[in-house]
């Protein structure tokens, strides 16, 4: 009878073994599967694409040194990308990165955001860390800090809307402006 007992013990010692392993590995296959890498299902070097407006006129011209598309959260991330915004008067905006949400319209730059007219004859510069470019209605608009250089002016704001067909900068609050008159 006690080799019975015995018996009934041991195999419920080694059920309980079982049962502990598979818990153990199961809490390890989670972490795994939680941590996995996200990774582009496709990207590209050297992008350039040309847009245009409903009455067959040039909008705007993109280029990026590379792109990648991610499917989670359905991102494209693209490095140094520049646009040419094609109005009455031609700017361009440049950044560090640039990243686009799915099917939205609207562009966010980051890092080393420079504004400037495409010609290069005026010297006005536009600064700031990041902000949201709206492709389609031609609108760039940030929260943060703005800086404007010009020929012997400085002003700078916080916040800002620069419509790009309208030729039209709004710096939103915290307003500073400074000129020195050439001698």
């Amino acid at each position: 009878m006690r080799k019975r007992y015995l018996l009934l013990l041991i195999t419920a010692f080694v059920g309980l073994v079982f049962l502990a392993v598979d818990r153990y590995t199961r809490d390890i296959t989670q972490q795994e599967v939680d941590q996995t890498v996200k990774e582009a299902d496709y990207y590209g070097d050297i992008l350039f694409s040309r847009r245009y407006d409903d009455t067959g006129k040039l909008a705007d011209t993109f280029y990026a040194a590379s792109s990648s598309h991610y499917p989670d959260g359905d991102l494209t991330v693209f490095t140094s990308p520049r646009v040419l915004v094609s109005t009455s008067e031609d700017w361009v905006l440049t950044a560090k990165e640039g990243v686009l949400k799915g099917q939205s319209d609207t562009l966010r730059l980051s890092g080393d955001i420079l504004i400037r007219p495409a010609d290069g004859s005026d010297n006005m510069r536009l600064e700031t860390s990041v902000m949201d470019y709206h492709i389609d209605a031609g609108i760039a608009e940030t929260d943060a800090l703005v800086v404007m250089t010009g020929q012997n002016s400085r002003m700078s704001g916080t916040g800002m809307l620069f419509d790009t067909a309208r030729q039209r900068l709004e710096l939103k609050s915290g307003v500073k402006t400074t000129y020195a008159p050439v001698d």
